[in-house]
């Protein structure tokens, strides 16, 4: 007789829907129940979640869930309406049963009225004359610079030689592809949904969920001759519940594993089935009884098994890689940072990022001997560096130290070989190192998707945009269900000059995240480079959904209002701003200042006065950002940016020659030759110099070469003002705008 876990498992394994959490439920009948009202989100989170501490990320996805399975497009939402700064509210009409009556649902809807039933409700759009947004990305551990991508540069025709030519996967043969992949007899694919916890202590769920990644990455690794889908795509199912015939529909799965884990003191006690993804038949259950210390070996256990079940041959043999750690306590603080990790983005407060890097040193505290803690703390590391949390040299020290350490303890271990490379790439900029450090570690058996979209940024940073073609393709077979995945997928299809495949991806994206706000900027973004349309931009910044961020609203607010000629708005926005410098949120709005630090509130403020014809203030501002660069001079791996700033602040004075001779020395020290993405993010502001300096030819000759990104040449006043005279730049802006009326998007 099976027991109650292996019930709900075998259930699992049905063609039943995957119920597998109430929440988004239980979001809804609040939110019905006060149709009308604004529910405020710390309301609903107590009300969902009672005594449990979450991630405010969490609500967001289980509205998303909820809009999804209403069947909400990405344009419209006619159920659930987002209040900016506050909360939810229900604006469909509800009717009052007085009957008992029970609340039925079709898989992939949670509502129990016929579609074509339900009544249409107007949008509800803010008024405010600049947008009031609040962002959230997926955590980008590979850093690839998604919306830096958007001032391409011409990568495809200077590409080395040595390149292979095979194009980029068009975006509707990716899943086919990925369906041709899964129809190869001898081809296994793994989907390991997300462990239940029932554990009588909510708490332990961050045990349930770090379990579940271990296993899973371990079984990647271990097992060769089995693609295993990656853990991002997996906990999607959590909160969009779908049936086990659909799960496998969408991702091509051949097998499907179905868990539960429950945690009492010092046991834990887990339960696997594994399920014919095809004839639905039980192929084998086993129930694991553990203690806490012994539960370290277990996903090495696991991984045997389901291998030997599958007759499929490990990697090594049937060797026992070991343990991560020795010690239990270790093993529950890294698993609580590789949970965590999942809420970190380039926008929330760099606590967020301290905490997780607290769980990571207590653990390597208790076990100094802990290679995959430092591992994940040098990576973690590395993203704050990218992301300007903290570019200082003594933290650069620190990230060296730890991945020192990971690969002395773990020489051979995937995930320290890609913290090495990682380092390389973005810290150290030595690009042809850092690609080999990742064909090292997927040598051996590197499957993390996240650490892979690192290569593939690399790849597009070194303009071998081809290779990067085809990994793309291999990620999109390995994390099909992950939006930055299926953003990068998109921003190199674009940069390839494929626009409309690229949008047609983020399309896809967008029906299954139809709230994301990476790819409603993302595809706003593209509309207007190849259209210069801004209103699909405007509407995605109007549509965030978390919390408002400052520096992310400069940085929109001063590419959008300066595209929309918008200048006593913008003006009026910075002055407002109360602080003098922002951490510069690399990979938004065009921006791919990776690795610098914080930009000076007022060189916006200088440019701004320079478009308003106010020279006098723009000379005033100058001032403010040479003692930025000043008391920046300690920061020798952004030497380049220090200049490029040197080159705006003497514009603003009106130092033209000065200006020419620092914007010059920028580009020599970081050419596109060096590093694709940011060598293109230097040369534009250099030829934005050029623009204000009387250097007009050598700007038109740089903007000749930006050829990827027309709407930016074309449409921004910082050439359009100061170039408007110039023949060169007129005829070139001529070609533009044909291409854009001819782009069909």
């Amino acid at each position: 007789m099976l027991d109650p876990e292996q019930r709900l498992l075998r259930s699992r394994s049905s063609g039943e829907p995957l119920h597998l959490t109430p929440k988004p439920f239980e979001a809804l009948l609040i939110l019905v129940k006060r149709r009308g009202e604004v529910v405020d989100k710390a309301t609903l989170m107590q009300a969902i979640w009672p005594n449990v501490v979450v991630e405010e990320n969490n609500l967001n996805q289980v509205i998303s869930a909820i809009r999804k399975a209403l069947g909400e497009s990405a344009t419209g939402h006619r159920f659930i309406h987002t209040v900016p700064g506050r909360g939810y509210r229900f604006v469909a009409p509800v009717t009052l049963r007085t009957e008992p009556a029970v609340m039925t649902a079709a898989p992939g809807s949670l509502s129990s009225e016929p579609a074509e039933t339900r009544s249409p409700v107007p949008i509800a759009r803010p008024t405010r004359h600049f947008p009031v947004f609040r962002i959230a990305f997926v955590v980008v551990l590979a850093l690839t610079a998604l919306a830096a991508l958007w001032l391409v540069l011409r990568i495809v025709d200077e590409e080395p030689a040595s390149s292979a030519t095979t194009a980029v996967p068009e975006a509707d043969a990716v899943q086919q592809t990925l369906l041709e992949k899964a129809s190869v007899a001898d081809r296994l694919r793994l989907a390991i949904l997300p462990f239940e916890n029932l554990s009588e202590d909510p708490a332990n769920a961050f045990f349930t969920d770090g379990l579940h990644e271990e296993i899973l990455s371990t079984l990647a690794r271990m097992a060769p001759g089995l693609e295993v889908i990656s853990r991002t795509t997996m906990m999607s199912y959590r909160l969009k519940p779908k049936p086990v015939h659909e799960v496998v529909t969408d991702l091509a799965a051949t097998h499907v594993i179905a868990g539960t884990v429950r945690r009492a003191k010092d046991t834990v006690r887990l339960t696997l089935q594994l399920v014919d993804a095809h004839s639905d038949r039980l192929l084998w259950s086993q129930n694991y009884d553990r203690t806490l210390r012994s539960t370290l070996t277990l996903q090495s256990d696991v991984a045997a098994e389901v291998a030997a079940q599958l007759s499929v041959q490990l990697a090594g043999g049937t060797q026992d890689p070991g343990s991560p750690t020795v010690n239990p306590e270790a093993y529950d603080l890294y698993l609580k940072a590789l949970v965590g990790r999942q809420y970190l983005s380039p926008f929330v407060p760099i606590e967020r990022y301290r905490e997780i890097e607290d769980l990571l040193t207590r653990a390597i505290a208790i076990d100094p001997s802990f290679a995959s803690a430092y591992a994940r703390r040098a990576t973690l590391r590395g993203v704050m560096f990218a992301f300007n949390y903290d570019v200082s040299e003594a933290h650069l020290r620190r990230t060296r130290e730890d991945v020192d350490a990971a690969l002395r303890l773990a020489p051979e271990e995937p995930m320290a070989l890609a913290a090495e490379a990682q380092y390389l790439s973005w810290i150290e900029r030595e690009l042809p190192r850092a690609l080999n450090g990742y064909e090292a570690a997927e040598a051996a058996r590197l499957e993390d998707s996240m650490s892979l979209a690192g290569k593939s940024a690399l790849l597009l940073r070194m303009r071998r945009i081809d290779e990067a073609g085809r990994l793309n393709q291999r990620l999109m077979a390995l994390d099909p269900g992950n939006p930055f995945i299926i953003g990068h997928v998109a921003a190199t299809l674009a940069l390839s000059r494929r626009p409309a495949e690229g949008l047609r991806m983020l399309e896809r994206g967008l029906e299954l995240f139809p709230d994301n706000p990476s790819l409603l900027l993302s595809r706003g973004q593209l509309v207007f480079i190849f259209t210069g349309r801004l209103d699909e931009w405007r509407t995605a910044l109007d549509r965030a959904d978390l919390e408002t961020i400052p520096a992310a609203l400069i940085e929109q607010c001063f590419s959008l209002l300066r595209l929309e000629h918008r200048y006593v708005e913008l003006q009026e926005l910075l002055d407002e701003f109360p602080e003098p410098t922002m951490r510069i949120i690399a990979g938004q709005a065009a921006t791919a200042l990776f690795g610098v630090g914080d930009r000076p509130i007022a060189e916006y403020r200088g440019w701004t006065a320079l478009l308003v014809d106010d020279a006098e203030a723009a000379a005033r501002h100058r001032r403010a950002v040479l003692d930025f660069v000043k008391h920046a001079q300690d920061m020798p791996r952004s030497s380049w940016y220090l200049r490029l700033l040197e080159a705006s602040a003497s514009v603003l004075l009106g130092e033209h020659g000065r200006a020419i001779a620092h914007a010059r020395e920028a580009v020599d020290m970081m050419p596109i030759s060096r590093d694709a993405l940011t060598g293109a993010q230097v040369a534009y502001g250099a030829a934005v110099v050029y623009s204000w300096s009387g250097a007009q030819d050598d700007a038109v000759d740089v903007l000749e070469e930006l050829v990827g990104g027309p709407a930016w040449i074309t449409r921004d006043p910082l050439f359009a003002i100061p170039l408007a005279g110039n023949a060169r730049y007129q005829e070139l802006a001529a070609r533009f705008e044909a291409q854009m009326q001819a782009s069909g998007l």
